[in-house]
């Protein structure tokens, strides 16, 4: 009897204090780290910061371009002149443009003023020691016109070729000494006002000569 009461004695304690306890384990983390391993793979990656655009060329292309372009647009308004050398009655004489100045005769021919003017004019626009060389030609394309077979102009008669120089009191003097030879050639003869035709010239006079390329400006229409 008192072994049945010392071994429920002894169970009672147990019950009382729940019985031996296992001791507490450590925690599993293996499960975790799968899952941060796991989460990290499948997060998206971080965006790369966008490197700036190159700089265009286009622009600094277009720039550099701009200065030829406008270049080649001043040559093309430079109306191309002729070489001169020597001088005309101890002047020299460079002319810059050749001007139609009056309406086409019968026969075809109109009256040419080669001056140092780059554009039209009027008498009245006349300033001393201006200088002009009249040639009367016939005003077609391809026309050859041998210089000194043309009159030379007078002071009785304008003749077919003259060399002025207007004096001090506003009027144009014709010169004595101008004899030409050579030849003329009319390239492009335009009958439309304003309209720009072409001429070669080759001419000596002395110890002046006049060589090479001439714009001419239709100052009066032909008829």
């Amino acid at each position: 009897m008192r072994l049945v009461s010392a071994g429920s004695s002894l169970l009672m304690v147990l019950v009382a204090c729940g019985g031996p306890q296992k001791p507490a384990e450590s925690a599993d983390t293996s499960s975790l780290e799968s899952n941060s391993s796991s989460s990290a793979k499948d997060a998206p990656a971080a965006p790369e910061t966008a490197s700036a655009p190159a700089p265009s060329t286009t622009g600094s292309t277009g720039s550099a371009e701009a200065p030829s372009a406008a270049a080649a647009a001043a040559a093309e308004s430079v109306h191309p002149a002729p070489a001169a050398t020597g001088s005309v009655d101890g002047k020299p004489f460079a002319p810059k443009l050749a001007h139609v100045i009056g309406p086409m005769q019968k026969d075809g021919r109109i009256l040419l003023s080669l001056d140092e003017r780059t554009e039209c004019s009027s008498p009245s626009d006349a300033k001393p020691d201006d200088a002009s060389l009249t040639i009367l030609v016939p005003w077609e394309d391809g026309y050859k016109v041998d210089l000194s077979a043309l009159k030379r102009g007078t002071k009785k008669k304008p003749g077919e070729i003259a060399f002025s120089r207007v004096n001090e009191a506003g009027k144009k003097s014709l010169s004595a000494t101008f004899k030409p030879s050579g030849r003329v050639t009319i390239v492009k003869a335009p009958r439309e006002k304003d309209a720009i035709g072409k001429m070669k010239i080759d001419l000596q006079s002395g110890d002046y000569m006049l060589a090479g390329d001439l714009d001419v400006q239709v100052c009066v229409a032909p008829k």
